[in-house]
């Protein structure tokens, strides 16, 4: 149970940060093109 807590816990997490690192990269290829 606890390992399976971490483990979503730890996937959560990590998801968060791709999300914030896409919008950012995102944001950065609109700054280019436009």
């Amino acid at each position: 149970m606890a390992l399976g807590a971490g483990l979503e816990g730890g996937f959560n997490f990590g998801s968060g940060i791709a999300i914030v690192v896409v919008i950012i990269l995102l944001l950065i290829a609109l700054g280019i093109v436009f």
